[in-house]
């Protein structure tokens, strides 16, 4: 990563969670973000002790931010049910300064508009989600244009986002689609690890065997997916002969209705996604 994209002004995070923590440990790692430059707002003083500038309020984090020379991000990164709670303090810090931030909300199933609103307007809202591989530098995130964002503000979102990953720009209408597939995907295959792991155990395998052996395998053919020009479908046909070992085990998963059952959790969980930005 060059220093040309380096994000040179300060960032701060309202919520120092876990995805807070994977986009600076993956922006650090990938050069884009400066630590010294990143702040954090969170009650939990845990949370906050992984920040080098850790606020206990809104107010004081709002005019470490204020006192960047040029540019200002501000990250929410809260729960959706904690926004109404939490975005008072920066709405008001927001009307008493000269400021108008960047604001990139990873907040799930909340509308950018209705973001921009609880901000009274004063800052250039941009929707995103990242996924937890972001700790690592191989997330997957989308960004999506809110009220009165600019090109430039786009610019500067992908810009963070990219630090730990890959990044698609869609239309706010696809973001609960993406989040039900792209944000909730990492789950879906640790579950499949846990069920491989449960199986080697069940065959003799150590458990320590057994992890190494499934999280490679994992890691593996995920590399080759991402790597290769060819459709899943005929990967998976390549490993397949027929007769043979991996046809009776796709065929078990077939007879389980597997296939079904994965379209249907990127789909319930793209559902719920809806469900809460009517909350």
């Amino acid at each position: 990563m060059s220093r040309l994209d380096r994000i040179t002004h300060r960032i701060l995070f309202i919520g120092g969670g876990n995805m807070a923590q994977a986009l600076v440990a993956g922006g650090c790692a990938s050069g884009v973000i400066d630590a010294s430059q990143v702040g954090s707002v969170d009650p939990n003083p845990t949370q906050g002790a992984y920040f080098d500038n850790s606020f206990l309020n809104a107010k004081d984090g709002m005019e470490w931010l204020a006192g960047a020379s040029d540019g200002q991000l501000v990250v929410l990164a809260i729960k959706p049910q904690m926004l109404a709670d939490a975005i008072g303090p920066v709405r008001d810090s927001l009307a008493g300064s000269k400021a108008c931030p960047v604001v990139v909300s990873i907040l799930a199933g909340t509308r950018a508009g209705r973001v921009h609103e609880s901000i009274g307007g004063y800052g250039h809202v941009v929707r995103a989600m990242p996924n937890t591989p972001a700790a690592i530098s191989m997330g997957m995130s989308a960004i999506a244009r809110g009220p009165s964002a600019t090109d430039e503000d786009m610019e500067l979102a992908r810009k963070l986002l990219s630090g730990v990953g890959g990044v698609v720009e869609i239309e706010e209408s696809m973001m609960d689609a993406f989040t039900g597939l792209a944000g909730s995907g990492p789950a879906y295959v640790f579950y499949l690890a846990e069920g491989m792991v449960k199986a080697a155990l069940e065959m003799g395998f150590e458990l320590e065997q057994a992890q190494r052996i499934v999280a490679q395998t994992i890691a593996g053919s995920g590399m080759l997916l991402a790597s290769s020009m060819d459709a899943p479908e005929r990967l998976r046909a390549r490993v397949t002969s027929k007769g043979g070992t991996t046809a009776a085990g796709t065929g078990a998963l077939d007879d389980h209705g597997v296939m079904a059952a994965i379209t249907a959790a990127v789909l319930a969980a793209r559902d719920r996604g809806i469900e809460l930005g009517r909350d």
